[in-house]
């Protein structure tokens, strides 16, 4: 299959329909000026003031709105990459065009995957992985994160994460504030919005939580458009999918045919709503409505109905009204696939806008790296070749400066020999290439042989090339999907964010390196 957003950030054409505009015309005239749904500015206001923080908000600024479910300890470092892309773009637009912009970062508090969420990874000061879980005294599956209670045992994980991680010189200080951040939470949700509050406190983020009661009533409008038309939304997913299959991409959301785009909370609990027979259905809860009846229960009690992935970004429209959205490799592929229901809503679908992306290092693990001969993109390759072409850079043994020597003269002499036959009988010239393949693959064994010939050298490297796919590529994927940013600031501090803000790109997007 192909690389939906590879190709997204080459512009490949065929993609131009399945979006507004490309991520590269953000910046090139001034967005569109939309107000906000009347009274979200004071509810913003107060949550900002209720986190700690104060923001002053008209409700006609321009929105550059990013988001994330609520984490443990926030998460693995994208989520920080997302909210100082958006911050970036926001600070770009106000100064190109003169209009006021404010980044949002949407707390996806409604959101109930809490198995995705409850661990947080920490880089250890003896570079190994900690994955702290967090464990609630009961069942939490189903409940959505605004309900997931904040209990004293995650104390205890705030006292793990400190004591594993690299570095003391801020420990106290920010070991002191999750533990108060933590007696003040009312839920998980609301300890990540804390966080990211006290994270980005000297920036211009805004934070937003859709699960208030005010703005599930604010938000009633897109929920009520989706029970009043059943399954039509569901439909034009599914085409969209079909369109993008038909290019060669996997749809990331394919949707049962009698799937709706919306939650019930029953008993607490988040659950599931389809429609069959001309009925609404809640199956987990043995519940069937009426459309007239489950418009009248939208009415009476908005707070009970909640948007899924794909109407939240209808939802995030019809309140702020952003110009952007900055999302990660899998959010830009989803989006793919929601042009139609913008369409059939009638709002302006957003630029859909990548995160930057980032790898953290540090002095001593670029030293590490160039002692190996190895760079940050070579992480990528299986540990096994990392070690074979570090061994190869580090060995002192002159044997293998020997047959490194005579392989390059092999090497030339059978292209000569292959180049000479070519001329005179292409089939022996072919044979020769052979020849050539299968000497070139006696002479890696032999360079192994001796580059591996000292155990205990070869046992040292082997450490060394572990540390750094353990940092670089922790658990097998990029750092930026595993590390959690806690790792770095009880060394280095809160000013560690706002540095992060300036180094990252948002005027291209490729890999930055973030030396600390």
């Amino acid at each position: 299959m192909r690389d939906l957003f590879t190709d997204y950030l080459a512009a490949r054409p065929e993609l131009a329909v399945f979006f507004a505009t490309a991520p590269q015309d953000l910046l090139q005239e001034p967005p569109r000026v939309c107000s906000w749904t009347p009274g979200l500015a004071s509810v913003s206001e107060d949550y900002q003031s209720a986190l700690g923080n104060t923001r002053s908000l008209t409700g006609d600024e321009i929105v550059i709105a990013t988001g994330q479910q609520p984490g443990l300890l926030t998460g693995p470092l994208y989520t920080i990459y997302k909210a100082a892309t958006a911050i970036r773009l926001a600070s770009e637009i106000e100064k190109r065009f003169h209009v006021r912009s404010v980044p949002l970062f949407w707390v996806a508090s409604v959101d109930h995957d809490f198995e995705e969420v409850r661990t947080a990874h920490i880089l250890t000061k003896h570079h190994t992985i900690a994955s702290l879980t967090y464990a609630p005294e009961r069942a939490v599956d189903g409940l959505p994160m605004y309900r997931v209670p904040a209990q004293t045992g995650l104390h205890q994980i705030i006292d793990q994460a400190a004591h594993s991680a690299r570095g003391s010189e801020h420990r106290d200080e920010v070991a002191a504030f999750l533990h108060e951040s933590l007696d003040a939470a009312e839920s998980l949700a609301d300890w990540f919005a804390r966080i990211l509050a006290r994270l980005f406190r000297d920036t211009p983020l805004i934070l937003f939580s859709p699960h208030l009661p005010t703005v599930r009533a604010l938000a009633a409008p897109v929920l009520k458009w989706e029970i009043a038309h059943p399954l039509e939304l569901t439909r034009l997913l599914n085409e969209a999918g079909e369109r993008l299959t038909a290019l060669g991409y996997r749809p990331q959301i394919v949707k049962d045919a009698t799937e709706c785009n919306f939650f019930l909370e029953v008993d607490q609990f988040r659950r599931k709503v389809r429609f069959e027979k001309g009925h609404y259905i809640v199956p987990e809860a043995r519940l069937t409505f009426s459309t007239d009846e489950m418009l009248g229960l939208l009415q009476a009690a908005p707070e009970r109905f909640t948007s899924n992935v794909a109407l939240r970004c209808l939802e995030q429209q019809h309140l702020f009204s952003p110009a952007a959205y900055v999302g990660g490799p899998g959010e830009v592929a989803y989006w793919a696939q929601l042009r139609p229901l913008f369409d059939a809503l009638e709002l302006a679908m957003p630029a859909v806008y990548p995160r930057a992306r980032a790898v953290i290092t540090d002095l001593k693990l670029n030293a590490l790296l160039k002692k190996v001969g190895l760079t940050v993109a070579d992480i990528a390759s299986p540990e096994a070749d990392l070690l074979t072409r570090a061994l190869k850079a580090t060995t002192p043994d002159p044997a293998l400066n020997i047959v490194q020597k005579h392989r390059r003269a092999i090497e030339s002499a059978l292209d000569d020999l292959a180049d000479g036959l070519n001329s005179a009988n292409k089939s022996t010239a072919d044979m020769a290439r052979t020849v050539k393949a299968a000497t070139m693959a006696g002479l890696d064994r032999l360079e192994n042989s001796v580059a591996r010939a000292d155990q205990a050298r070869v046992d040292a490297v082997a450490n060394q090339v572990k540390r750094l796919k353990t940092e670089l590529m922790p658990l097998g994927k990029p750092q930026e999907r595993v590390i959690n940013i806690f790792s770095y600031l009880f060394e280095h501090g809160w000013d560690l964010i706002p540095r992060i803000v300036r180094e990252i790109n948002v005027d291209h997007f490729s890999l930055k390196e973030i030396e600390l």
